[in-house]
């Protein structure tokens, strides 16, 4: 067979790869780092979740998204391949809205069609806020809390999970791995938090966690940094309450969310409030990490939504009447 056509036929039968990595160097120096997957018309722009965790904590769970359409991840400052940030000022959600809309430019999108996993949930949300215009759509996966008291009501719920979900010497394991900012391996240890962790987020805590991402990816000095990152950008919210913000935003809003998950399915239903063109879709026997719980409706629901249908058995959401 002629070499050329051998090649060709090569190309043709693989599926794509990661196109493109590079940086992106927003305000004041800081570097982003990209990667980019997939091909087609359709731009999805994915924010992982955290704080504090890197585009490899969902890339590889992520990957039928890239099958029909370019998908663009990055590293959140501060996190994976990024710049590595000691300042608490410049970790403020604020610098990381900035950073969105920097991303935005640099790639030329009029509009973004932005998935949010978790965390990235709650931080589209603020950049939609801020940049109403620019949003196509939005996909929010398991969305953070659009208020504080809800983000305490999570950390408590946790607590309680912990303590019927694992031994007291699994507590013990967790709570000495809990910040690994003076640990010897920090990448070591953060797994070892991760595994028992991740435990709390599922359903059902007996079947195994099946995620192909990696929640400590990245050098160890940035992995070391991770939870203290985390701790920074939340208290940079302040005592937040989302919700009003978001009403200026009239693009279609689809919401994922598990039942079981121990971020309050409550916030869920205020996003589906708080947003004017809205649908949720809760899920009665999933967790936190519904792309591995139950992948299936995951996926089919998504790529329903990015398709310009609502899915089915996604619902507006009403507000309860007021009491008399």
């Amino acid at each position: 067979m002629n070499k050329l056509l051998l090649v060709l036929l090569l190309l043709v039968a693989t599926p794509a790869m990661a196109q493109q990595e590079g940086f992106i160097t927003v305000d004041g120096g800081v570097r982003l780092f990209y990667r980019i997957e997939g091909s087609g018309p359709q731009t999805l722009v994915v924010v992982h979740g955290g704080p504090g965790f890197s585009l490899e904590s969902i890339r590889a769970d992520f990957e039928p998204f890239t099958r029909n359409r370019r998908v663009i991840y990055y590293d959140q400052r501060g996190n994976g391949r990024s710049t590595l940030i000691d300042d608490p000022e410049k970790l403020a959600w604020q610098r990381h809205v900035a950073d969105l809309e920097a991303l935005r430019r640099h790639f030329g999108l009029q509009k973004m069609t932005l998935l949010g996993n978790s965390w990235g949930g709650l931080l589209i949300s603020l950049y939609a806020a801020a940049h109403p215009d620019r949003i196509e759509r939005l996909v929010l996966d398991s969305p953070a809390a659009p208020i504080a008291a809800q983000h305490r009501l999570q950390m408590t719920r946790m607590t309680q999970r912990a303590r019927e979900r694992f031994s007291q010497e699994e507590r013990d394991l967790v709570q000495d791995n809990a910040d690994w900012l003076t640990a010897r391996d920090p990448i070591a240890a953060c797994g070892l938090f991760a595994r028992y962790i991740l435990k709390l987020y599922m359903y059902d805590p007996a079947q195994p966690v099946r995620i192909r991402g990696n929640l400590c990816a990245g050098p160890p000095e940035v992995v070391r940094r991770s939870l203290w990152a985390n701790r920074v950008i939340v208290q940079s919210l302040g005592e937040f309450d989302v919700r009003p913000s978001v009403r200026r935003v009239t693009a279609p809003v689809f919401i994922i969310h598990g039942a079981g998950d121990v971020v309050p399915p409550e916030g869920a239903r205020d996003w589906a409030m708080a947003y004017p063109d809205a649908r949720l879709l809760m899920l009665p026997r999933a967790g936190h990490l519904i792309q591995v719980e139950d992948p299936a409706i995951f996926f089919s629901a998504i790529e329903t939504f990015l398709a310009g249908r609502w899915p089915e058995g996604a619902v507006a959401v009403a507000p309860a009447p007021a009491r008399p």
